[in-house]
């Protein structure tokens, strides 16, 4: 009798050792997979650790492979969804953690809702899901027998052992029946569980939507949210996330280098891109920057610097090297350059903007610059930061075909599109002042081409601007349009039936022979005189003769010649000028010299005068 009672407490030890609790199972500490939960950071490691392990999973505990902070990777998906199944003591419903965490499934968060019975053991209604949702389920009994549930739509599960079970809903509801002793159901959903019955526990978490977000920041840099670690960028320092869209609170990590925090706003629309500047701890500012708009050859980029002092910056001075600054803005306000070459930002206690206007080089392609901000603390100790500062120059979507050198007259510049579309394209001219002259607009088609015709009337500096793509496309040109032509010979005093000369000096400085004639109307000639000439390329000035004879008998004193300069390739005389001619009554020879001033020879001759008498006194000894 004794060995039967002791039999049967065997017995009866035996089954209540099957039905003790399971803990969960840590193969190891430092794996990694693509199903895994993001604990709130409200939870510490160790708390995290300490719940998992007193969790009662009694039929099949998880598989925890690696943990990292409040991220915890399972081994498989169904160790996932047992997580999210069956973390509760029989009698007192309750997820470990109370729920808080998000669950991942292949990388990507999904939403998920469990009902679990309540006390009595009781989980029974009709609920509405989507057509296309998951749905999985964990059912335990409570004793020893074996019972039989059923998933209406769904599937059959008849076993007292399973962990849990999934199938895809093909209906829009489905019924679960009555549980003798406790169960749970997980459904994953995009859109929010609708309706449970009353004797039901309904844990709803709001699905969210997510954008896409590509970081660029140092190498091996670890990006938080609060405490929990989001990723690390890889060797070429990019990180690709999904976050759910609104505002994030982000903190960039590396060794040897100050944290770094920014603020990013997600969206479903738009794929996000976050640029990230670590600063060494050899710096004092931490920098932000980004520039505004595409940049073009020729044209005028904005770089916008956010600089936050690690601790309060003494005498701070920017330099910028590798690029043509045309201005510095410090507080809104313009700063001069300063004698040494930098520009004077002072004591910086607090995050500053700075934007650098710069022009960018004649060709496209990838380009850099620096810009070195150097600053000491209280203690005057010295830090430098020197940002290398990486841009594109885009290719103009047209070619464009100009004069080697501009001149007064018309000047003709033809735009040739390259992209293969069709978009508007204003030409503007603009003096030394920056008053506009002149300017043109037109449409330009598809692979097709159009010329502008460019007015210039008086020599000066000239900036050309072409503005194409409603102002997404914008270049600059200076162009420097020198007097080509210089008049020597204003005024001629000459006497009748002689030789009078007229001068002009002409420049040339394209890199080709250039052809011009030269037209000298006279009142009482009835034809002008014409002389053709040639220049050499480079040449600075030319000076140019145009003779004629003086006739006998002119009624008037005073007569006035016109002379113009013409281009065979334009239209239009690039010079026009007048000469006054006095027909002089003195001695023959003053009158011969060409194009003679009455008082220059005058004073030629009293010097001649003065140099034979000497010379005969000298004789005379």
């Amino acid at each position: 009798m004794i060995k039967r009672y002791f039999l049967f407490l065997l017995f009866l030890m035996g089954v209540l050792c099957s039905v003790n609790a399971i803990s969960t199972t840590i193969s190891c500490t430092n794996g990694t997979s693509t199903y895994y939960i993001d604990v709130d950071d409200v939870y510490s490691e160790s708390l995290i650790l300490t719940e998992f392990e007193n969790a009662d999973w009694y039929i099949e505990a998880p598989v925890i492979i690696g943990y990292n902070g409040t991220r915890w990777y399972f081994e498989s998906e169904s160790d996932l969804i047992r997580s999210l199944c069956v973390i509760y003591p029989l009698y007192s419903p309750d997820l470990v953690l109370g729920g808080d965490f998000r669950a991942y499934s292949n990388g990507k968060e999904i939403l998920w809702t469990t009902i679990y019975s309540m006390s009595d053991g009781s989980l029974a209604g009709n609920f509405e899901i989507p057509e296309g949702s998951l749905v999985y389920g964990c059912i335990r009994s409570h004793g020893w027998t074996s019972s039989t549930y059923k998933l209406d739509g769904v599937g059959l599960v008849s076993s007292s052992t399973t962990s849990y079970f999934g199938s895809k809903v093909v209906g829009t509801e489905f019924g679960f029946t009555s549980v003798a002793s406790g169960g749970s159901l997980t459904v994953f959903q995009p859109v929010t569980f609708l309706e449970g019955t009353s004797e039901s526990v309904l844990l709803l978490h709001e699905y969210p939507d997510f954008g896409n977000i590509s970081i660029y920041a140092e190498p091996e840099s670890d990006v938080y949210e609060g405490a929990n670690l989001l990723g690390t960028t890889d060797n070429g320092g990019f990180l690709a996330l999904q976050l759910p869209i609104g505002n994030h609170d982000l903190k960039f990590v590396k060794d040897e280098y100050w944290d770094c925090y920014e603020t990013i706003t997600i969206s479903v629309e738009d794929e996000t891109e976050l640029f990230v500047s670590l600063s060494p701890k050899s710096s004092i500012f931490q920098v932000s920057k980004e520039f505004s708009g595409s940049l073009y050859p020729n044209s005028v980029g904005t770089l916008s610097m956010d600089i936050n002092p690690v601790k309060d910056a003494y005498a701070a001075k920017l330099r910028v090297s590798g690029v043509e600054v045309n201005k510095v803005y410090y507080q809104t306000h313009e700063i001069p350059k300063a004698a040494d070459g930098s520009y004077i930002l002072g004591d910086v206690t607090s995050t500053q903007n700075i934007e650098i206007e710069f022009k960018t080089p004649s060709s496209w392609g990838e380009k850099t610059f620096a810009v070195e901000i150097s600053a000491t603390d209280i203690e005057g100790t010295a830090y430098t930061n020197l940002e290398t500062i990486d841009y594109e120059v885009l290719e103009l979507p047209f070619l464009l075909e100009m004069p080697e050198t501009f001149g007064i007259g018309i000047n003709d510049i033809t735009l040739t599109d390259q992209s293969g579309t069709a978009y508007s394209v204003l030409m503007v001219l603009y003096d030394s002042n920056d008053v506009e002259v002149w300017s043109s607009s037109t449409n330009l088609l598809e692979y097709c081409d159009y010329t502008f015709e460019v007015p210039v009337n008086d020599a000066g500096d000239y900036t050309l601007e072409l503005n194409a793509k409603a102002g997404t496309v914008k270049t600059y040109y200076s162009i420097d349009i020198i007097e080509p032509i210089t008049l020597i010979t204003e005024e001629i005093n000459v006497n009748p039936g002689k030789v009078a000369t007229v001068q002009f000096k002409i420049s040339n400085p394209t890199s080709s022979v250039k052809y011009y004639t030269a037209e000298l109307t006279c009142p009482f000639f009835n034809e002008s005189i014409n002389k053709t000439f040639s220049i050499a390329p480079g040449t600075v000035y030319k000076t140019v003769d145009i003779s004629f004879e003086v006739p006998e008998g002119l009624e008037l004193e005073n007569y006035q010649l016109i002379l113009e300069i013409s281009d065979p390739d334009k239209l239009e005389p690039i010079y026009s000028g007048n000469v006054v001619l006095t027909i002089s009554k003195e001695s023959l020879i003053f009158a011969s010299v060409p194009g003679g001033n009455t008082t220059l020879i005058l004073l030629a001759a009293a010097v001649l005068l003065i140099v034979g008498t000497f010379a005969a006194l000298r004789l005379k000894k």
